[in-house]
């Protein structure tokens, strides 16, 4: 099969040649596997491994992002990143909270939000003819939004979960705001695809490694219209909603199925709650999953061997009957050896139905 189709027979609740492969990574281990294999593009580590899917989006040609002088970058909503180095590989963490401490809505009408001129639609033809034959997903970034992770942005961690009780009419009032820009910006992108984006993509975490992040009455009143939304807009076009929350998010997928997610990505397997088989028994015939190889630890700490037996035993339990992907549980970091990820995706395309 060709690897659009091998993933949409898996969604489809059947049986393909082999398992659909995704990929996620760091920057640093995507040069390290590169030296390390001989290559010398990231589509041809794609290719190394057989990955069944590509990324797509529009182009940014906004104002600036970047302050070389000072190491710091902005994101579209004004926030301010700085790359902060770490033995497991760096990640840009937010370093200002522009709208930390505000509790009153009429500051939002003086917000520099971002405008969709900031974005370049025309580059997504050339892209999905490129990877026609693949399955296409909105790639990472403004194209994947996620509100929760924007508010968390945009007021602090602290502000974020707590403003949603203590000051609702702003909460709600900053969400219509970030979910009017991304929906208008994933209904450009729709209309300019037609029906060639297989997947329409949303990450806002939802769980911690204990438990739900945020209650499921507060992600029924202020996140899940949206998200019905995507769902609904990606239908239209043809599409699945696929969604990304790590944690432990078991109570809230009867939720996720009700609101029409399509495919729950990562399926953190150390979180509370989230053993595959149980997972697949109740909400296979439902729901695909997607991930589900532990980047925590198992990848890391493991041997190749017994990521190999446990790549096996992970895909007897989620991979019969369809609607599941492997892939890792988290961004493949700089801790984990290049023969743990190799072991992974040769053991994943060993594997028979």
């Amino acid at each position: 099969m060709r690897p659009k189709e091998r993933v949409l027979t898996a969604m489809r609740h059947e049986e393909p040649d082999r398992v659909p492969l995704f990929y996620r990574d760091i920057p640093e281990v995507d040069v390290r596997l590169q030296n390390d294999l001989g290559l010398k593009s990231r589509e041809e580590l794609f290719q190394y491994f057989d990955i069944d899917f590509r990324w797509a989006g529009p182009k940014y040609v906004g104002p600036a992002l970047e302050n070389p002088a000072t190491g710091v970058q902005r994101d579209i909503w004004g926030v301010e990143f700085k790359y902060v180095p770490a033995s497991y590989g760096g990640y840009w963490e937010p370093v200002s909270s522009p709208l930390m401490g505000q509790t009153d809505p009429a500051v939002l009408d003086d917000y520099p939000w971002p405008q969709l001129d900031w974005f370049d639609f025309s580059v997504l033809d050339a892209e999905l003819e490129t990877y026609r034959d693949y399955a296409i997903m909105t790639a990472p970034g403004p194209a994947s939004p996620g509100p929760l992770a924007t508010i968390q942005w945009l007021l602090g961690m602290e502000g974020a979960l707590s403003e949603m009780l203590l000051h609702p009419e702003f909460y709600e009032a900053l969400i219509d705001r970030i979910v009017e820009f991304d929906m208008a910006l994933m209904t450009r992108i729709a209309e300019v695809a037609g029906d060639r984006i297989d997947f329409y993509r949303l990450g806002d975490d939802f769980g911690t490694q204990q438990s739900l992040l945020i209650s499921p009455r507060v992600f029924s009143t202020f996140f899940q219209p949206f998200m019905r939304s995507i769902s609904d807009l990606a239908k239209q076009h043809g599409g699945y909603y696929y969604h990304h929350t790590c944690g432990a998010i078991r109570r809230l997928i009867p939720a996720f199925i009700e609101t029409g997610m399509d495919v729950l990505d990562p399926v953190q397997v150390g979180a509370t709650g989230m053993t595959p088989a149980e997972l697949k028994a109740e909400f296979g015939d439902q729901i695909c999953f997607s991930g589900g190889v532990d980047e925590q630890d198992l990848l890391p700490n493991g041997t190749p061997e017994q990521v190999r037996e446990a790549v096996f035993k992970l895909l007897d339990d989620m991979a019969r009957g369809g609607r599941f992907f492997i892939g890792p549980t988290h961004n493949l970091q700089a801790d984990i050896p290049t023969e743990n990820i190799v072991a992974m995706y040769d053991a994943a395309r060993e594997w028979t139905y």
